[in-house]
C-alpha cells in the first residue's frame, strides 16, 4: 500500500504547520519545512506504518537542523563586529586589515555549508571535533575532512592574494 501524499498533505497540513511555527517562530520558515517533510515523506522507499507520526518527527528534526543552522549564522555573524576597545591603527593598517577580512569572508562564504561551518566553529570559535560533530550530528572523521577541506581552500585562495590563513594545529 503506497500513501497518498496529497491525502496526508491536506489532513495534517495545518496542525504540523503550526507545530513549526512554536518551533521557529516564523510562519514562513514553517511553511518551507512542512514542505519539506512532505517530499522527505515523498521520497521514502520505506514502508510507513504511521504518516503522522513520521512527518512529525521528520518535521521536528528539519527545525533542530534550521534553528542550529541559525545559531551558526549568528555566531559567525557576532565575529564581525568589534568587541575590543577601539585601538589606534594607522590608516594604512586599518584599510589592509579591512581588505583582509573581507578576503577572508569572502573567501569562507566560497566553500560549500557544512564545511563552512565546521571551519568556522573550529578555527573562530574554538570548538572541538567533538563538540563540531555533537552540534552538527556528524562524525568526528567528517569534522576532520570537513576541516582540510576549508582549509585548503582558504589557503590557496588567500595565497593567492599574498595572505597567510589561519594556523591549521
Amino acid at each position: 500500500m503506497s500513501l497518498n501524499i496529497k491525502i496526508l498533505y491536506q489532513q495534517y497540513y495545518k496542525e504540523l504547520l503550526y507545530h513549526l511555527i512554536s518551533y521557529v517562530n516564523c510562519h514562513d520558515t514553517a511553511q518551507d519545512l512542512v514542505q519539506e517533510s512532505y517530499l522527505v515523506l515523498a521520497r521514502t522507499t520505506n514502508k510507513i506504518e504511521h504518516p503522522r507520526g513520521f512527518l512529525y518527527r521528520t518535521a521536528s528534526n528539519l527545525a533542530l537542523d534550521y534553528l542550529r543552522h541559525q545559531k551558526i549564522i549568528a555566531r559567525h555573524q557576532e565575529m564581525g563586529q568589534p568587541n575590543n576597545p577601539v585601538e589606534q591603527f594607522s590608516v594604512e593598517n586599518a584599510i589592509d586589515n579591512e581588505q583582509w577580512r573581507a578576503l577572508l569572508y569572502q573567501t569562507i562564504a566560497e566553500l560549500p555549508s557544512r564545511s563552512r561551518d565546521v571551519l568556522i566553529l573550529n578555527k573562530l570559535h574554538g570548538y572541538s571535533y567533538r563538540e563540531i560533530a555533537r552540534l552538527l550530528s556528524i562524525s568526528e572523521s567528517a569534522v576532520e575532512k570537513h576541516l582540510v577541506k576549508g582549509l585548503i581552500h582558504c589557503r590557496r585562495h588567500l595565497a593567492k592574494n599574498d595572505y597567510r590563513f589561519i594556523n591549521s594545529d
